[in-house]
């Protein structure tokens, strides 16, 4: 133990020579190793230190270090308390123990840290105390690169850690997706992908793709395919993003995808990899194809509608002045009889008035503005018994061919027009095969879905009669089939057609509530095919027309006519016939005719009149100031005044403009005749009844709704007197009120009531009651049935015993339906 004022850096003089030797090479080896020496007796307090332990703690030279004031305040605040306990297990241990801890020591003077590796032993000195020698060696460098390599482990394992994230969440979302998702190396080969794209890999290219595989290899067997796969990763190798929308590529079923390639980078920004992500985009392509679709369907009909609204108009106008012309023409070959010259003249100005006629008849027909008188019809039975007058219009180098499925169901249809139709058709084929060829007619039920419905627009899904026209011919391109349809349209040489043979048919089928649609192809042939929907009623017995010589007679007729040259050829006509005829401009002249109280047998009023009266309403008027007066209608282009639905309404007659002399005759008498058979049957006498009557115990309660307050009166009086419940109604809305007031089991109403229609009525009265049975009193001859409504017609006038059969009737009816 050195001297309170020595140091451990200069040897004892009294040291031998040997000792002085030793102690030298010690310092000089403690030198070259950086190790400073230090002692600490414990008794006194007292340390000692060397040079280098001095210049660490920044200690002066002549300073005489202490324990407490010197040692404990160079340590580091955070490690002074493991050096003390370090020290104060030593003193336990005692003699021979053994010190090592590592600390950091402090500069008094620049605050520099050093860490110094203290080791020592415990010794018993002379008197019995206690001292510690011991070393302190600069472990900094050593501390530093630990720390070092300890912060390096730790972002090692942080970014370990980060890299094992990243990739389950590359794998989480590759397995996730339902899209196909892959990625591959710089050298192509698949480090990751999920089940969606192997699977799409074996759909495309009939083969299995598998974590690792080299994509070269993969597609060795598709050279062109495995061409474009290299050359889009290429691209995204050498960092360009690559996007091509809507590709059918990546799906075998027709999907759409929209493919992505874009690079892959580490964080130093250098390229790794490349991924490919599809996203399926189908239902978006789909929403969009149907949108346009919907909006090339609406365009169309746009298109068609206005087209329809200009030729019915035009159709209009032009019919006048055919009737004029015609009229005329008529009343001239009585005034040159004998002429064969002028009488020549006469008919072929004639014949080109009937070929103006059904010009304009074409034009009404596709402008779905054509009067219909719809029968159920059987097409097969149809088409048959137009055998021999197609194979005439043909000819003998065509070869006609019927097919008609069995069973073939009804249809509701205007058959003369339709006949005009599969006449046109056939014609029309003919002509696309150059007068020699084969076309089929078929016939055959249909069902169109809703999957139909949706690629064609305007179509209804359910079932149908479909007619069908093939030919043999050269086939239309697409486009000539986009406008066959529209009017004047045509690819025949200038004067071989008008173009208006398809587009009556269309506005035909379209009018009947049905759908027409051509198949074609170049070098192939034709097929049009025509919808109507199916009938659910028996077929009607279909009148055959006469030829009977017309007569004229001596009735007086009121005319009603805006078009003075029409109005004036019209009362020529007649009064060649023999009639006595009254005349009037407009719709409120003639009203003012007909309350003079002038005998009047019949009302022949254009539809279409300029003023404030409507010639419905005219009609309705002068059958109330006349009951037994006749009605007959005449017009070019009806509207919707007596046409609802493209059919006429019931009990209406009308007579379409142009009209021969002949048609003319053959229509008033027909309608005087009609009026004849009616006024022919007394009406029952009977107490006005406007309210009630209930019989007790009547099997069934009859609501009947009549305007005229006599009729109904009458009416109401026979039904009670058949033993039924009878309340009674003068209107439509009177009447819904009454049914949701009482029980009522047959609703009996008029069909022509002011306000709401007797059919509108009986329509929501079943929307109500649907077991509720209907009975329409009508004044038309021949009633055309809805086949929604199921009614049972009593055609007035009626006496007792046609009110019961009619009412039988409804209550089997509603006993039919009671069983289903």
């Amino acid at each position: 133990m050195a001297s309170d004022s020595g140091s451990a850096d200069e040897p004892a003089a009294t040291s031998a020579p040997g000792q002085r030797e030793a102690d030298l090479r010690l310092r000089l080896a403690l030198d070259a190793a950086e190790i400073g020496v230090w002692e600490y007796d414990l008794p006194s307090g007292k340390l000692t230190w060397d040079k280098r332990v001095r210049e660490v703690a920044e200690a002066g030279d002549d300073a005489e270090p202490s324990w407490e004031g010197d040692f404990l305040p160079v340590l580091h605040p955070e490690d002074r308390d493991e050096v003390v306990a370090a020290f104060q297990k030593l003193v336990v241990q005692g003699d021979g123990a053994d010190l090592s801890v590592e600390c950091r020591i402090v500069g008094r003077r620049t605050g520099r840290t050093t860490w110094a590796a203290l080791e020592g032993r415990a010794l018993h000195a002379d008197d019995g105390g206690l001292r510690i020698i011991g070393t302190a060696r600069d472990v900094t460098d050593q501390r530093q690169a630990t720390e070092a390599l300890h912060q390096y482990n730790e972002r090692l394992e942080q970014r370990v850690a980060e890299v094992v994230a990243e990739r389950q969440l590359w794998v989480d979302m590759f397995e996730q997706s339902d899209d196909p998702v892959a990625a591959v190396n710089p050298d192509l080969r698949v480090i990751a992908m999920n089940r969606a794209y192997a699977e799409s890999f074996r759909h495309l290219f009939g083969a299995e793709l598998r974590l690792g595989d080299d994509l070269k290899d993969a597609l060795a067997h598709m050279p062109q395919a495995r061409a474009v796969s290299v050359h889009l990763w290429g691209r995204a190798l050498a960092g360009e993003t690559v996007e091509i929308p809507r590709s059918r590529e990546a799906g075998a079923d027709g999907a759409f995808y929209d493919i992505k390639f874009r690079p892959v980078r580490d964080r130093e920004g250098r390229i790794v990899g490349a991924f490919q992500y599809s996203r399926d985009v189908t239902q978006r392509v789909r929403a969009n194809e149907r949108v346009r679709e919907a909006q090339d369907v609406l365009q169309r009909a746009q298109k068609m509608e206005a087209l329809g609204q200009l030729t019915g108009g035009v159709a209009h106008d032009f019919n006048n002045l055919l009737q004029v012309i015609s009229g005329n023409l008529y009343l001239l070959t009585k005034e040159v009889p004998g002429n064969e010259r002028a009488e020549r003249r006469i008919n072929n100005a004639l014949a080109a008035v009937s070929r103006g006629s059904k010009l304009a008849s074409q034009l009404l027909a596709f402008g779905r503005r054509q009067p219909l008188e719809p029968k159920v019809v059987n097409l097969g039975r149809f088409i048959h018994g137009m055998d021999e007058m197609l194979r005439r219009a043909l000819g003998e180098e065509v070869e006609l061919e019927t097919v008609v499925s069995g069973g073939l169901w009804n249809t509701l249809v205007d058959p003369s027009q339709i006949e005009n139709a599969i006449l046109n058709l056939a014609i029309n084929a003919r002509d696309a095969m150059s007068g020699r060829g084969r076309l089929t007619l078929e016939a055959g039920n249909v069902a169109l879905d809703d999957d139909y419905a949706r690629q064609n627009g305007e179509v209804t899904p359910g079932q149908y009669v479909m007619v069908a026209v093939t030919d043999t011919g050269a086939g239309m391109l697409p486009e000539v089939i986009a406008r066959a349809f529209e009017p004047f349209f045509s690819t025949k040489e200038e004067g071989k057609g008008t173009g208006l043979g398809l587009s009556m048919v269309y506005g035909l089928v379209k009018q009947s509530g049905g759908h027409a649609k051509i198949y074609s192809e170049l070098g192939a042939g034709t097929t049009i095919k025509l919808y109507l929907p199916r009938a659910m009623e028996t077929e009607d017995v279909l009148a055959v027309q006469t030829s009977a010589p017309v007569h004229g007679g001596s009735e007086t007729i009121l005319v009603a006519e805006d078009d003075e040259e029409v109005r004036e050829t019209a009362i020529a006509l007649l009064s060649e016939l023999g009639y006595h005829v009254l005349r009037a401009p407009d719709a409120a002249s003639a009203l003012a005719i007909v309350e003079s109280g002038v005998a009047i047998d019949m009302l022949f009023t254009d539809v279409v009149m300029p003023g404030p009266l409507r010639s419905p309403d005219l009609a309705r008027k002068a059958k109330e100031r006349i009951p037994d007066i006749a009605v007959l209608f005449t017009s070019g282009y009806t509207q919707n005044s007596i046409v609802h639905g493209g059919r006429l309404d019931p009990g209406v007659e009308l007579l379409s403009k142009p009209y021969t002399r002949e048609a003319l005759a053959r229509k008033i008498r027909h309608v005087l005749a009609n009026r004849a058979q009616r006024s022919a049957v007394p009406e029952p006498a009977a107490p006005a009844i406007t309210a009630e009557v209930d019989r007790p115990g009547a099997d069934l309660t009859v609501l009947l709704v009549e305007d005229d307050e006599v009729i109904r009166a009458s009416t109401a009086a026979m039904v009670a007197e058949l033993g039924y419940a009878v309340i009674a109604r003068g209107d439509g809305q009177a009447a819904l009120e009454a049914l949701e007031a009482h029980e009522i089991d047959v609703l009996m109403t008029d069909r022509g009531l002011p306000g709401l229609s007797g059919d509108d009525l009986a329509r929501e009265a079943l929307a109500k009651r649907p077991a509720l049975a209907v009975i329409f009193a009508t004044g038309a001859a021949v009633a055309v049935p809805d086949p929604g409504l199921n009614a049972v017609y009593l055609i007035k006038p009626y006496r007792l015993a046609d009110i019961g059969n009619a009412l039988e009737q409804a209550a089997s009816r509603r006993q039919q339906v009671d069983a289903r």
